[in-house]
């Protein structure tokens, strides 16, 4: 059986689509899929997309290796590169984002005296952009990059109403249980998943779409931190940087 030809594939001029074209045909694909709330197969794709298994196959190796889309588990999710495009496109891109913040992430961190994290996603792991802690407190030794669901910082972001999180949140599977109790407990929780006897609260930032472009959370020792008081907080300056967003430029 030959695969010479893409799926019957052609141009509003009858011709079939060269190489930049299938590359778009992919993409539109991908991202009408992933909006849909399921990641796309290799199969779905080559349905979608109209284009040969072997073209398809290419094609997603290529995006693979420039980031554009990554390969987890049998789907295809967005990769860095995807999201930094998007963020490009939102005009949110992160350096801007990060500096605007960066004032309530140290009333956070004074009216908590805990360590206070700044995130954003990348593909199917969470990516620490900034850090406020004080000179005398302990180090606590956290990762910058980890997989998004282990973390309560991913699980704010894969949590909150947006397609590309709900395509990531693993949807049928064992950790979307724990999304539902995020969205149940209104904040997510890590108590020593990630660093043993130590605790973090996280909650994302929203966009005027409501769409989390970033997640703040408040890290420190289980021992030592007053949850109840960390989660009203965070809560409030959560609340007041997602305001000060909407209102940017006004």
């Amino acid at each position: 059986m030959t695969d010479s030809f893409d799926g019957g594939r052609r141009t509003e001029q009858g011709q079939a689509p060269g190489a930049a074209e299938k590359v778009l045909l992919l993409l539109e694909s991908f991202t009408r899929l992933t909006a849909a709330g399921t990641p796309p197969t290799f199969t779905d794709l080559v349905i979608a997309g109209g284009l040969a298994r072997t073209t398809t196959h290419r094609l997603l190796s290529l995006l693979v290796r420039r980031q554009v889309v990554c390969y987890v588990g049998g789907t295809y999710l967005p990769g860095p590169a995807l999201s930094e495009l998007a963020e490009a496109a939102l005009g949110l891109p992160v350096d801007r984002l990060r500096a605007r913040l960066l004032p309530y992430m140290v009333d956070l961190y004074e009216l908590t005296h805990q360590t206070v994290n700044l995130a954003v996603l990348r593909g199917p792991d969470v990516v620490l952009i900034e850090r406020v802690r004080g000179s005398r407190r302990p180090s606590l030794h956290l990762p910058d990059r980890v997989p998004a669901h282990s973390t309560a910082l991913g699980r704010a972001l894969l949590a909150a109403p947006h397609p590309v999180a709900a395509a990531l949140s693993g949807a049928g599977r064992p950790e979307d249980r724990l999304l539902a109790e995020v969205r149940r407990q209104g904040v997510s929780t890590s108590f020593g998943e990630l660093v043993p006897g130590v605790a973090c609260l996280a909650l994302p930032v929203l966009d005027e779409a409501h769409r989390p472009v970033m997640a703040l959370s408040v890290s420190g020792w289980i021992r030592s931190m007053d949850i109840a008081a960390v989660a009203k907080h965070l809560r409030s300056v959560t609340l007041t940087a997602g305001l000060a967003l909407l209102t940017e430029g006004d």
